[in-house]
């Protein structure tokens, strides 16, 4: 069950960032320009500079402890690529003391996560919470959350259009409506993977998490695109996919969009082709992805090094160079999704990109505090 948390937040000017998945080098570079971005504790340079920025930031009073235990109501408003609808996605902030129930849909890359381990010992601070699809009684507490955050206590506008705001929740009452309405039910992992398994890992007793609605109809899957710098032969590719020189008529990421059983394709060096699953193979995506079975049939123990990207520009013009074999998916059902973390057959890693991401630097979650601090000196 979700639990409120005697947590950390911003004095003034919330100094949060995308987190690392949605950052380019360049913005991640910008980031460290200011001594007071939480990207120093996110994303940190190294795990010995974590405490000296952590203490500064109490101390320099950048962040103060709540005055009592909270969760927080938080909402992502944002458009889907051309649709003028907006969406407006509404959760709540809190930690978990039981992460093990859980349902993770992918798998993970070990070096990410034994760099997290690694950060979570030196200074076990979460400021990112794991993104998960809890099922509940949305609709007894969804206008609570809406009334916190129609005035919320902090907001910012994103370099992706999508704006965020959020508001702590002390009321004792409020807080105990909410636990009640998202007990019981299946909660799955949507985003934060290695964060998930890193905590574990690194012995935390609780886990910092956003929950919403896990049948949201504004949940949206964008395609994380692969970059694979290692061999592989045009004939491997040519078993399963009938390669189709691409129209050009739009970028090859739209032309596969609308294909049910296509990849885009650009060979080192090579022109764009439509790659488009033979038949023989249409039935072994009724249970799976296309992006599994691309994992489990060209790339998967291999020698060499796969790329990921929610943009499709950098891979595409990377393969162009000769610098490895682009494939440009197609979006992802939200139904594979389930279906993998309930079969417990995880995806490959970053399979998928939940639009939006949660910030980091919502609030903190120190674990093991002892109320005492530079901020109430």
């Amino acid at each position: 069950m979700i639990e409120p948390f005697l947590g950390w937040r911003w004095h003034g000017q919330p100094h949060v960032a995308p987190v690392l998945d949605a950052l380019s080098p360049r913005q991640l570079e910008r980031l460290r320009q200011d001594p007071h971005q939480v990207i120093h504790l996110a994303v940190p340079e190294s795990v010995q500079a974590l405490r000296t920025y952590w203490d500064a930031f109490q101390r320099e009073r950048v962040v103060e402890r709540e005055p009592l235990p909270v969760l927080y109501a938080y909402s992502q408003t944002f458009y889907r690529y051309g649709e003028g609808t907006a969406y407006h996605r509404t959760g709540v902030v809190g930690v978990l003391s039981a992460p093990e129930r859980l349902w993770p849909h992918e798998e993970t890359l070990p070096g990410r996560v034994e760099g997290i381990v690694q950060a979570f010992r030196a200074l076990p601070v979460q400021t990112t919470p794991v993104h998960v699809l809890a099922e509940g009684r949305w609709a007894a507490i969804q206008p609570l959350l809406q009334a916190y955050v129609s005035c919320p206590l902090f907001s910012v506008g994103g370099n992706d259009g999508v704006m965020h705001r959020w508001s702590p929740i002390h009321h004792y009452q409020h807080q105990e409506q909410i636990r009640e309405a998202l007990q019981g039910g299946r909660w799955l992992i949507a985003d934060g993977h290695h964060r998930w398994q890193a905590a574990q890992k690194a012995g935390l007793s609780k886990l910092l998490v956003y929950l919403t609605p896990a049948d949201d109809p504004s949940l949206w899957i964008v395609p994380a695109h692969r970059l694979f710098r290692g061999p592989l032969e045009e004939a491997e590719v040519s078993r399963y996919f009938s390669l189709v020189p691409s129209a050009a008529r739009v970028p090859l990421w739209r032309e596969v969009e609308g294909l049910r059983y296509a990849v885009g394709l650009v060979k080192p060096g090579g022109k764009p082709f439509t790659a488009r699953l033979r038949p023989a193979f249409w039935a072994q995506l009724a249970e799976r992805p296309l992006v599994a079975w691309l994992h489990a049939w060209l790339l998967d123990g291999k020698p060499g090094e796969v790329l990921f990207s929610r943009e499709p520009a950098p891979l595409v013009e990377a393969a162009e160079r000769g610098e490895g074999w682009a494939f440009i998916l197609p979006p992802l059902a939200l139904e594979y999704v389930w279906k993998a973390a309930l079969r417990r057959e995880p995806l490959p890693p970053k399979a998928t990109y939940f639009f939006p991401k949660v910030l980091s630097g919502l609030c903190f979650y120190y674990e093991g505090d002892t109320g005492l601090g530079f901020a109430s000196a």
